[in-house]
């Protein structure tokens, strides 16, 4: 691959416990042994309560860069911060429970520009195991999807999705979209929206991250207790782009009609589950961002926003 731009791997962390230590450290070895020619590898501790240079002091390898923040950030706010501290104008964001594929930058390189987003396939892994196929070789990756920029109707589907882990962008791409939102609850979710409504997302159809999950996933875990959690953060995303002006008649219709099957959907899922007082809590907190975000967008509008 001579030719080929230098990747920074950035991967943020939390750790308040040896555990974490320990997971952070496969991971950082992980991404040290990627077939490529020129990367680096940065560590953003987000003020934990164990020092990540302390837990990764038994890796002696120069493409290792580890720095400290002075306080907590949020995740939005630590990955910003992470990204300014890269040497290269090539990211991939990784995060510290999950392990990345040694082919993962071999194979989503070739198909990176400056307007175009770069995603490929994730499988979960439960803590403490080794995923199966971590170390086998990945051939030529040339099954892909493309999507090109706009909004139309598969704009809110999944595959186009753009989670920790799986993602490569060019610096150019990343400022133009403005980084990560830290008034975001879905700060990753949020920036694959905007990148999917003004650039081309090509997606690998290839298994180059493996994601950690610990005993049950966050969303389980999220769903469980909070169970209007990701609908409520969505909400704001959702009203977002029904603001942007690229959007046509057609296309503000159709952001309406999907925010109205989900507040059908969400009250269908309240009077089923009405005697389980998480998912009263969790159902007002709905509506109550539904009423903010109609009210915000009203304002918008008065004001020819």
């Amino acid at each position: 691959m001579e030719g080929s731009p230098g990747i920074s791997i950035y991967i943020i962390t939390y750790l308040d416990s040896e555990e974490r230590c320990r997971v952070l450290e496969t991971t950082c070895r992980k991404a040290l042994e990627q077939r490529y020619p020129e990367f680096e590898v940065v560590v953003s501790d987000n003020a934990g309560k164990i020092s990540a240079e302390k837990a990764l002091a038994c890796i002696d390898d120069p493409r290792l860069r580890i720095f400290r923040n002075e306080k907590n950030l949020g995740m939005a706010g630590n990955m910003n911060k992470c990204l300014e501290r890269c040497s290269y104008d090539v990211f991939k964001l990784n995060c510290d429970d999950d392990l990345l594929h040694p082919d993962s930058l071999t194979c989503s390189i070739p198909f990176l520009d400056d307007d175009t987003l770069v995603i490929h396939d994730m499988e979960k892994f439960a803590i403490g195991s080794i995923p199966e196929g971590m170390d086998q070789p990945v051939g030529p990756c040339d099954q892909i999807v493309e999507r090109k920029s706009g909004y139309r109707r598969d704009f809110w589907k999944q595959p186009y999705d753009s989670l920790p882990g799986d993602t490569l962008c060019s610096r150019a791409l990343f400022e133009q979209l403005g980084g990560y939102d830290p008034k975001s609850d879905v700060d990753d979710w949020d920036f694959a929206i905007r990148a999917r409504l003004l650039y081309r997302i090509v997606h690998v159809k290839a298994v180059l991250c493996y994601q950690g999950v610990w005993g049950f996933s966050l969303t389980e875990k999220m769903l469980k207790e909070e169970p209007y959690y990701f609908q409520q953060a969505g909400l704001r995303t959702h009203f977002k782009v029904m603001r942007d002006p690229s959007l046509t008649l057609l296309n503000r219709l159709h952001v309406r009609m999907v925010i109205g099957m989900g507040l059908i959907q969400n009250s269908l899922r309240f009077l089923k589950y009405l005697s389980q007082p998480q998912y009263r809590r969790g159902y007002a907190g709905y509506l109550k961002s539904m009423w903010m975000e109609m009210k915000n967008r009203n304002s918008s509008c008065r004001q020819g926003l």
